[in-house]
């Protein structure tokens, strides 16, 4: 059984969460990817660990880097360059994440590297971009969902006539710009290796994507609440996404765990409340000012009558968007998440048994499927280079010279 990537070779430069989760799904695709690793990156094996005795594994890369091959190459000496230029003739994407131009600094740009192979699909995945005023800034996830107004929106609502001072935005637990800046490169790639089919000359291109543009582009209903501010003449109401409407929103149980509740279109909001045995409260979905306070505090006082649980079991038959909000570790015992085998074994050679998150794309005639452990750092140099024509004996002095 074929995978749909296969035969697709990834040379994989990045690092940390955003790039290494674009080549994960690559890989679960079946692209063979080939990390080309520096041995002394302080970051490369990020906590926690699974650990037996002083034998430790990151947890993390056991997710992250599963199905790949690692590679360790000085990419500041001349002879790892003319290696990896090797490598690019008989590749098709090459993914990195160093900060703008530091690859032409390395002479391994996409347009030297066009230069050798004409068919390569570079896809560069930074921050801001490779242009603009911010191309340089060091940043993380935190400060791109800060910039393009995310973390604006995530925060404790205003009560009317509580204290209305702004309230403090609340850092979110979920890496949106890393994860989302990986998904917008695997399409971009995914979507020029079509295109490189399609085209006479079999031509790859560059591809450009910043982690600021990806979660900026994640906003369409923002976006929609402050550009109709300027154009509809009539007044427009805040964005009911972000806690200011008692329909779309958290609630306490009796056993101090939560709900959420999603009822925003007026059938469910209807099941909402012969759930909650308030059929009073029908007509009042869409209340203002006072009125919405005190829509809140009569859902809140209904809903810490009863335990999550008591509550669940009352909604599971209704079509009222109602949902716990569980752990982690909850959520890998959800029925749900269960039935479909979202969480997998493996069977690591010193650790015994570990988990692993399964790819969410389920395909029917070409499944896919988590098939080998993550790689040590450099653990496949030798097999790789070996395919390249290089002997045992240039192997060793690779590394007595710290090419390798």
């Amino acid at each position: 059984m074929t995978l749909p990537l296969e035969g697709i070779r990834v040379l994989d430069l990045s690092r940390m969460l955003p790039g290494p989760y674009c080549s994960m799904i690559l890989a679960d695709l079946g692209a063979e990817i080939i990390r080309v690793e520096n041995p002394k990156f302080p970051y490369a094996n990020p906590p926690p660990f699974y650990q037996k005795g002083r034998y430790r594994v990151s947890a993390f890369n056991a997710i992250i880097m599963r199905d790949k091959k690692s590679i360790t190459l000085n990419l500041k000496k001349t002879k790892a360059r003319e290696i990896f230029y090797e490598l690019v003739k008989n590749t098709d994407v090459v993914l990195e994440t160093f900060r703008p131009k530091v690859t032409n600094k390395l002479g391994i740009d996409y347009k030297t590297l066009s230069e050798i192979n004409q068919g390569i699909i570079y896809c560069s995945l930074s921050g801001y971009g490779q242009t603009g005023p911010y191309e340089q800034w060091a940043g993380h996830d935190l400060n791109y969902v800060g910039i393009c107004g995310i973390l604006n929106l995530n925060r404790e609502r205003k009560k009317l006539g509580a204290d209305q001072q702004e309230k403090k935005p609340i850092v979110p637990g979920l890496q949106a710009a890393d994860l989302g800046g990986g998904l917008m490169a695997t399409i971009g790639i995914l979507s020029a290796i079509i295109e490189r089919r399609n085209n006479p000359q079999n031509q790859g291109q560059y591809i450009d994507i910043g982690m600021l543009d990806t979660v900026f582009s994640f906003m369409p209903m923002a976006a929609a609440y402050h550009f109709s501010k300027d154009k509809s003449g009539a007044i427009v109401p805040d964005n009911p996404l972000h806690g200011s409407a008692p329909y779309y929103s958290t609630y306490k149980t009796k056993d101090n765990k939560f709900l959420t509740v999603g009822a925003i279109e007026m059938k469910f909001w209807h099941q909402l409340c012969e759930g909650l045995g308030r059929e009073d409260l029908k007509l009042k979905q869409g209340v203002q000012g006072e009125e919405k306070e005190h829509l809140f505090e009569e859902l809140q006082n209904e809903f810490i009558k009863k335990t999550q649980h008591e509550w669940m079991e009352i909604f599971n038959d209704k079509d009222a968007c109602v949902a716990p909000i569980k752990t982690f570790g909850e959520a890998c015992e959800d029925p749900q998440i269960k039935a479909r085998e979202m969480v997998i074994s493996m069977d690591h050679p010193k650790i015994g048994e570990i988990k692993n998150i399964a790819s969410p794309i389920k395909m029917s005639r070409t499944p896919l499927k988590v098939e080998t452990l993550a790689p040590k750092v450099g653990q496949q140099t030798k097999e790789v280079l070996s395919t390249l024509g290089y002997t045992k004996e240039d192997i060793k002095n690779f590394k007595k010279k710290g090419i390798i």
